[in-house]
C-alpha cells in the first residue's frame, strides 16, 4: 500500500514538474471586413461597422487615413495596448482600399 501512496506521489511531482512554456503562443487573429467609415465619439477616432457580422471596429490606419463617409474594404490585427476610443474592437488595419461600391452616408447605413 505504501508503494502505491509513494507511486501517486511521484507521479504527480512529476507531472508539476514539467516546465509550462512548452505550449504554442497564441497567433493573432486577422481580421477582413467592409463597410462605412464614422467618426467615433471621441475625437480623432474611425470606426466602420462590418457588413456581414455587424461588428463595430475601431480602425488604426495609417496615413493616408480614408475620409469620413468612404465605403473601404480592409484587413487588420487586434491593437496591442490601450486606445482613447471607447468604441468598437481596435485593430491596426495592415491593408485597406476604397470600394466605391458601398453608397455611404453619414445618416443611413450602406447600400450595395
Amino acid at each position: 500500500m505504501k508503494r502505491i501512496v509513494l507511486a501517486g506521489a511521484a507521479l504527480a511531482l512529476a507531472i508539476v514538474a514539467v516546465p509550462s512554456g512548452a505550449a504554442p503562443a497564441p497567433q493573432s487573429k486577422i481580421v477582413h471586413a467592409e463597410g462605412c467609415v464614422e467618426p467615433g465619439v471621441e475625437a480623432r477616432c474611425l470606426m466602420v461597422k462590418d457588413l456581414k457580422s455587424g461588428v463595430l471596429y475601431n480602425v488604426f490606419i495609417k496615413d493616408p487615413k480614408p475620409s469620413i463617409g468612404d465605403g473601404i474594404e480592409f484587413t487588420g490585427v487586434p491593437h496591442n495596448g490601450l486606445t482613447t476610443c471607447m468604441q468598437g474592437i481596435a485593430l491596426d488595419v495592415t491593408d485597406w482600399a476604397r470600394k466605391d461600391s458601398l453608397k455611404c452616408s453619414q445618416l443611413e447605413a450602406p447600400k450595395k
